[in-house]
């Protein structure tokens, strides 16, 4: 996900690990290259440009564009929107620092902006990569049966007992065959905190740096605080 927004953190300062999923499926129209801030003339999108990738790419497999001049575009958008707000700095210099990096790959420019926002916000949960963890046969990432069987393996490999995914996941994650398993499974209900924002009445669901531009330190207590932890998750020593 590029520059996520403040529930994908909520979800990693929640658990003890988090593994991203760089090994399944690319899925266009959606959040992997994209996310929306917050201007004087409403809410816009920012746009990672990408190579067409295949219709069976894998997320760690997309290349980024650059005949395209984006990066300057959205340091652009992201100064005129943000630049008056009290914390626009140090978070928008470090920001361009990398995107004129000129990553290769999406997925080596999402996990730097990642772990750059994950600092601002004051979470320490180590992230790994899906890929760097083995497999136990060769899988269709398509299929619902075939996605349970690869997070069942991702959740055995680092020992979890509980796994808390994305409301999303609902749809196809098979619950007990999770519980057979010794998994339980939390869907995460994230409920943002209204914050202090330029520009008009409080939208939520933006990217992170809107949060932490308009709140600075407090951006990490204000995620926490949307919503109420999970038992599950509390009895897991998360927030």
């Amino acid at each position: 996900m590029y520059l996520p927004w403040i529930g994908f953190f909520e979800q990693i300062a929640s658990v003890d690990h988090f593994v991203l999923m760089d090994d399944v499926q690319y899925t266009r129209r959606d959040w992997r290259n994209r996310n929306r801030i917050k201007t004087a003339n409403g809410v816009i999108w920012l746009t990672v440009p990408v190579r067409h990738p295949g219709l069976n790419a894998l997320i760690n497999e997309v290349e980024i564009d650059y005949q395209r001049d984006w990066v300057r575009r959205h340091l652009r958008s992201i100064e005129v929107s943000y630049q008056r707000r009290p914390y626009f700095q140090p978070l928008f210099d470090e920001i361009g620092e990398i995107l004129r990096q000129r990553h290769a790959r999406l997925v080596d420019l999402n996990r730097q902006l990642i772990c750059l926002l994950m600092k601002h916000l004051d979470i320490h949960t180590p992230l790994s990569y899906s890929s760097a963890i083995p497999r136990d046969d060769a899988r269709d990432c398509r299929d619902p049966d075939s996605r349970n069987g690869r997070i069942l393996e991702i959740c055995r490999h680092v020992g979890a007992s509980v796994l808390y995914d994305g409301k999303k996941a609902a749809d196809f994650i098979d619950l007990p065959r999770f519980r057979r398993a010794g998994v339980e499974v939390v869907f995460q209900d994230y409920q943002p905190r209204p914050y202090p924002q330029a520009f008009g009445e409080f939208v939520p669901s933006l990217s992170a740096i809107d949060l932490i531009m308009n709140v600075g330190g407090e951006a990490g207590a204000i995620m926490r605080d949307a919503s109420a932890p999970n038992p599950l998750l509390r009895r897991r020593g998360g927030r």
